[in-house]
């Protein structure tokens, strides 16, 4: 018995050894999203988004700050100066997304195939550069015909989606592999709450309400239903059509913690929020249920969420094959006002936090840990991490020394590594952003970058963070690497 039992302790180690490093094909990387990067929103027939709609049309986020330029990566000249700097960084792998308004302007119409030719014209050099491509369908930029016909909350967007990326399949399964389907649904159906708050003419609450309030969660949950049946009916398109790949969803998974002296009333929003942000999702794509918490809470509230009995079974059958993972803060939680659910989000005295939330390193190992546990340890790619400081980023003398970031990441990386040896499946890495860009509702205000631009002349600048990261993919131990 002793002996084996020293086999099974041998091959357990063995197996974390080989888990505990990144592997010589593991993704190291960088991401971006079409309207936040693009510009050139009229080139090749462009149709209109609806972010067109909230920062062009509507001006939301302040006057003449729009996605008409941002960081002019459409252009050719441009993309192939950044894609020889991310090689010089040692990067060999990039996350970007398709623009679903370029490929089909009006949502449901013919393919516009000058969009096409682009697209593989960028993926082919991105290749060349040895730089492997890593394809977001979706990345919030709806066309505006189809979200006025209500967008997400309409159960037709699930076929309207299904359309889009079998066209997206048929032109790019020749030279893609890796698919993220749809990127953080509870971020994007937050952002649109905020922009249809504003249009209301309320500006007083700029708060996002990821994590679903009671006055967003009927919308909030219904959306991210059909968000996820969407995503489950492209996987079948594509394994109807024989393509060869991977595909999974992007999900911003957040632990959700409480003080040290919460109350029974905050422990129990604590757990709601956190069935509402993560247990909604990876319950449904693992487990084929969704949590029966929410479900009794919806039930009680009476709110129309538009679950069918087989909907989380769909989801689930459909067999992502990873799992991404956008990971940028944990969220401290605590009760609100009234009675019942009403979750408040803070952060706590003394506690670093960045322009995205609480700087927490050892919440990416706990939450890996928890993927590894709970949900059958799937693939995993960390399709998002990084983080943006008040102040930081300057340019002086032809430099940006991004301290914190550059610390940011380095640390949960570290962490990543800590859960690899624990024995999770982590397949890449992604930092949030490749370089600055429009953040949205937010406009150019914050920068999240490893790449500083500069705005009026969209002149490169990698940052410290950026050398760093290169030293990093290259095998310098990480504790050796100076950030200042």
């Amino acid at each position: 018995m002793k002996k084996t039992l020293l086999l099974a302790c041998l091959t357990l180690s063995a197996n974390f050894a080989v888990a505990a490093e990144p592997s010589k094909d593991f993704m190291w990387g960088a991401a971006s999203a079409s309207y936040q990067v693009e510009g050139n929103v009229n080139q090749d027939n462009r149709g209109k988004s609806i972010w067109d709609y909230y920062l062009t049309d509507k001006q939301l986020a302040g006057l003449g700050v729009t996605g008409e330029v941002a960081i002019n990566f459409y252009d050719r000249d441009q993309y192939l100066k950044d894609i020889k700097l991310l090689k010089s960084l040692g990067i060999n792998s990039y996350r970007f997304s398709i623009a679903w308004p370029r490929i089909i302007p009006d949502g449901l119409g013919p393919v516009n195939m000058q969009a096409v030719a682009h697209y593989r014209r960028f993926i082919t050099d991105l290749k060349l550069a040895g730089i492997k491509p890593v394809v977001t369908l979706y990345h919030w930029d709806m066309p505006l015909a189809l979200a006025q016909k209500g967008g997400w909350e309409n159960r037709d967007s699930i076929d309207w989606f299904n359309q889009y990326a079998q066209v997206i399949f048929e032109n790019f399964g020749d030279i893609v592999q890796d698919y993220v389907l749809i990127n953080e649904p509870s971020v994007e159906v937050a952002q649109n709450i905020k922009a249809k708050r504003y249009l209301a003419g309320d500006t007083s609450d700029s708060s996002l309400p990821i994590i679903a309030t009671p006055a967003t969660l009927e919308t909030s949950l219904k959306s991210y239903n059909h968000i996820l049946l969407a995503a489950a009916k492209a996987k079948e398109s594509f394994r109807e059509g024989h393509y060869k790949g991977r595909l999974g969803v992007a999900l911003p998974l957040s632990p959700i913690l409480t003080a040290g002296d919460a109350t029974d009333q905050d422990k129990a929003d604590a757990k709601i929020a956190d069935g509402v942000l993560n247990r909604w999702f990876l319950d449904a794509i693992y487990k084929g249920t969704y949590p029966e918490d929410v479900l009794a809470l919806a039930k009680k509230m009476n709110l129309k969420i538009d679950v069918q009995p087989t909907d989380a079974k769909t989801i689930h059958d459909a067999g992502f094959e990873f799992l991404g993972i956008n990971y940028y803060a944990p969220f401290y939680v605590r009760h609100g006002k009234g009675k019942g659910y009403n979750p408040e989000t803070y952060i706590p005295k003394g506690q670093k936090a960045a322009f995205n939330g609480a700087v927490r390193p050892d919440q990416l190992t706990a939450l890996l840990d928890r993927i590894r546990t709970e949900y059958g340890n799937p693939t995993v790619i960390i399709t998002e991490n990084g983080a943006g400081f008040p102040g930081e980023d300057k340019l002086v003398k032809g430099m940006v020394v991004d301290t914190q970031r550059c610390e940011y990441i380095k640390d949960h990386i570290k962490a990543m590594n800590e859960a690899m040896k624990h024995g999770s499946k982590v397949d890449g890495y992604m930092v949030w952003s490749s370089h600055d860009n429009l953040e949205w509702l937010e406009g150019y205000k914050s920068r999240f970058g490893m790449i500083y631009v500069d705005w009026n002349t969209q002149k490169r600048t990698p940052k410290q963070s950026a050398y760093v990261y290169g030293h990093i993919i290259k095998g310098d131990k990480i504790d050796t690497l100076s950030c200042k």
